[in-house]
């Protein structure tokens, strides 16, 4: 009896253009269009240009590019700093029910593959396909929270998404794909440590994840082998990584309608660079904040009406949460996250800047913003709205939910939402005229020859202000 490894890689190697619906097309171009967008917006962090020297001093490599970066480096070296510059925002897409942030590691190592191997854009689209579909079932395999497990899902599950992404880009056979695949179940971690002090580890996750997955694939390709039953054999990844007894495991959420039933669609793009499930809360603030026209100084405490298997990675523990020490501490803060937006009346690429993290209006405004249980609470992890209560001083209690987030299948974001965040992420990285090429090309993707010349441009420091 076939694996549901070997399952996934026979229809992976099979897998057409012609077999794509054109919906599906659709979302993967907006996807990379505004992963893109993203990575560009964080080209210059500190962390970016840290990790880039860091790998260029170890082993230089060649015949590959960094997204937004001229000169050449090793495939390996191009996936981990494109991935680092995909997450160190936490602007990238989400897959809700799982919370994998499968473009980032699909589209790390597919962007430069692409662009080495002169493919089309067909080609890029199908390979960053092939990597969020699979790891995004793979993240719905198990019913456990791998966030309460101390576990990172995109960080487990990305060397698996860019793994199969750059195996469809080289069009590999199923059973050198089912080899790599198994090598990257000895590469597949993630800690969830720095969620507790703000470290830059969490920002290297998905970036290590593309660049192990290079190292998996073409050692596969060379001959090496791994087990066939990774997900579902007796010593399988799923037994090792989920400690939790009450965990139902599914394994053939891979598999069952491959083709058919597309999880990418349920692929969330982000309107704010935090946590995704923050962001409901965001909008019912600002909602609340414009419709009553009001002042910080109006408000006496925010209720956050939070799932419980939330509160652990966004609410608690209160010392962590209402004076973050890093950035990216704060993108995962609740209370920090909703009292900046609320003060500085955005939350855009600019926002967790270290005057913001010190402002004593927004740490005073996080003192009284409040989580309380939902008492809504249900078992289905697709879920992504959220109500806020405010209490004014002048007595008012005003409410306002949220039902699902902007950017989900059920409150989906227009083209020109993306259009506008891709401008608004490269503003001061890009010329106007870049911007608006760059844009017309990526929305026109899958018309493009070879993507070699697109990317090329976005790495010419001509093509920056």
């Amino acid at each position: 009896m076939a694996s549901v490894s070997e399952e996934a890689a026979r229809w992976l190697a099979g897998l057409a253009w012609e077999d794509i619906p054109g919906e599906v097309v659709e979302s993967v171009k907006l996807q990379i269009l505004d992963l893109i967008g993203v990575m560009l917006a964080a080209r210059s962090d500190r962390l970016v240009l840290d990790v880039r020297a860091g790998l260029l001093e170890n082993d230089a490599g060649r015949g590959a590019s960094v997204l937004g970066h001229a000169g050449e480096t090793s495939l390996a070296n191009a996936a981990m700093v494109n991935g680092v510059m995909a997450a160190v925002f936490e602007f990238d897409d989400t897959h809700v029910e799982s919370s994998i942030h499968a473009t980032s590691a699909s589209a790390s190592v597919a962007i430069p593959a692409c662009q080495q191997m002169n493919a089309s854009g067909q080609q890029l689209i199908t390979a960053v396909l092939a990597g969020n579909e699979l790891s995004s079932r793979l993240g719905i395999v198990t019913s456990a929270r791998l966030y309460n497990l101390g576990i990172h899902p995109t960080g487990v599950f990305g060397v698996f998404a860019a793994a199969y992404a750059l195996a469809k880009a080289r069009a590999l056979p199923a059973q050198t794909i089912v080899n790599a695949i198994g090598i990257c179940g000895s590469m597949s971690a993630a800690l969830m440590g720095s969620w507790e002090d703000g470290t830059a580890a969490k920002s290297l996750h998905v970036g290590l994840a593309a660049s192990d997955a290079v190292k998996a694939v073409t050692l596969a390709e060379h001959g090496v082998t791994g087990p066939a039953g990774v997900f579902d054999g007796r010593y399988n990844w799923y037994r090792a990584h989920v400690q939790d007894p009450t965990a139902r495991l599914r394994f053939n959420a891979l598999t069952d309608g491959l083709g058919s039933t597309w999880e990418t669609l349920n692929i969330a793009s982000k309107a704010y660079p935090s946590a995704f499930p923050i962001h409901p809360y965001i909008d019912a603030a600002f909602h609340l904040q414009a419709e009553h026209r009001l002042a910080i100084a109006d408000i006496e405490q925010i209720d956050c009406y939070v799932t419980a298997a939330r509160i652990a990675t966004l609410c608690e523990p209160l010392s962590e949460k209402l004076r973050p020490l890093t950035a990216w501490h704060a993108r995962v803060s609740l209370q920090h996250s909703v009292a900046e937006a609320l003060v500085t009346g955005r939350s855009d690429k600019n926002a967790y800047a270290p005057e913001h993290l010190n402002n004593p209006v927004i740490n005073a405004l996080a003192a009284r913003v409040k989580y309380v249980v939902d008492p809504q609470e249900a078992a289905d992890k697709s879920r992504s709205g959220g109500r806020v209560s405010m209490h004014l001083r002048d007595g008012r209690v005003i409410s306002h939910t949220v039902e699902h987030m902007r950017g989900t299948r059920r409150n989906p974001l227009q083209r020109e939402d993306f259009i506008a965040k891709f401008r608004s992420n490269t503003g001061d990285v890009l010329s106007p005229a870049l911007i608006t090429q760059t844009i017309a090309a990526l929305l026109d993707l899958d018309r493009l020859d070879n993507v070699a010349p697109l990317f090329a441009r976005l790495a010419s420091p001509a093509s920056a202000r």
